[in-house]
C-alpha cells in the first residue's frame, strides 16, 4: 500500500466525508489535537526541509560508525565529515536493529551509531535532488548519561502526522508542519489552526514577522514530501532561513532553527 493510500484511509476513517470537500478551507469548530504515533516514519532529508519513505539512488558509504547529538529517537546530527560529504551538522536517519536502543536517545545527547552508511537522493520533479543519509541495521554503541531531554536545537519538516488529521479534514488539505510545533500542540494548535486556514499562495521566502515564533502556513510548492500536494506550516523564523538559504549552495542541508 502506497504512502498517498495510507493518507487517504487515515484522512477517510478520522474524519467526516463533509469535511473533505476541497471547495477551500473549511470553517468548523476548534480542532481537538490526539497524541498518536506516526506510521510508517519517514525518512528526512539531510537538512530536514524534504521527507520521502523511500528515496531511490542509494549507495554505501565506507564509513562504519559516526558520532553526533539525538535529534529523536530515530535521528541525528552528526559532528563529523563522512560519506564523501564535505559538510558537518547534517541529519541522519537511524534505523535500529534493535527497537530498545531507540529509549536511549535522549535529545541533545552524545551518541555513536555503528551500521550500514547508505546515502539516497530523490529526483524533485527534474528541479534539484533532495538528499538522505541513512544508517541500516544500526546499532547504539555510546551513549551519553541519561539525562532529561535537552531543548530541540535543530527543526525538520513532519509530513501528515495523524495528530493533525482532524484538521487537515477540515481544510481538504494535507499538512507538513514543522516537528517542534507538533510537539506542543496544547500550546501551538490555536495558532497552527488559524495559520492553516489561511495559508499564503506565494513560496516562502525571508519573512518579515515581526514575532520569529508565529506560525505561518504556506502552499507547499517545494514539496516537503513528493507525495503530497501540501499546506506547510513553520515559525516565522523557519521560514526566514528556508528564503536565505535557498539563495545559496547550501541550502540543502543547513540545519533549520527550532
Amino acid at each position: 500500500m502506497g504512502r498517498k493510500t495510507v493518507l487517504t484511509l487515515l484522512l477517510t476513517v478520522s474524519c467526516p466525508a463533509t469535511a473533505l470537500a476541497q471547495g477551500g478551507a473549511q470553517v468548523g469548530p476548534p480542532v481537538a489535537f490526539p497524541q498518536v504515533t506516526a506510521v510508517p516514519i519517514p525518512l528526512q532529508s539531510i537538512s530536514g526541509r524534504f521527507s520521502s519513505l523511500n528515496p531511490t539512488k542509494r549507495l554505501n558509504c565506507r564509513n562504519k560508525q559516526v558520532v553526533g547529538r539525538a535529534v529523536s529517537t530515530n535521528l541525528i546530527m552528526v559532528d563529523e565529515r563522512f560519506c564523501s560529504r564535505g559538510q558537518t551538522g547534517v541529519l541522519v536517519n537511524v534505523q535500529f536493529s534493535n527497537p530498545a536502543d531507540a529509549s536511549r536517545m535522549v535529545v541533545g545527547s552524545r551518541v555513536t551509531i555503528r551500521g550500514t552508511f547508505r546515502t539516497a537522493d530523490e529526483d524533485r520533479n527534474g528541479v534539484f535532488y533532495a538528499n538522505f543519509l541513512i544508517a541500516e541495521k544500526a546499532q547504539l554503541v555510546d551513549a551519553g548519561p541519561r539525562a532529561a531531554p535537552a531543548p530541540a536545537f535543530v527543526s525538520y519538516m513532519i509530513c501528515q502526522p495523524p495528530e493533525l488529521d482532524a484538521l487537515a479534514g477540515q481544510l481538504g488539505s494535507e499538512l507538513c508542519v514543522q516537528n517542534t510545533i507538533v510537539e506542543n500542540l496544547a500550546v501551538t494548535g490555536p495558532a497552527l489552526e488559524a495559520a492553516a486556514r489561511s495559508p499564503k499562495s506565494v513560496s516562502p521566502a525571508s519573512e518579515e514577522a515581526s514575532d520569529p515564533n508565529a506560525v505561518i502556513c504556506h502552499r507547499d510548492l517545494e514539496r516537503s514530501d513528493i507525495h503530497l500536494t501540501s499546506i506547510a506550516c513553520a515559525r516565522s523564523n523557519y521560514w526566514d532561513w528556508w528564503g536565505k538559504a535557498k539563495s545559496r549552495e547550501d541550502r540543502y542541508w543547513t540545519p533549520a532553527p527550532p
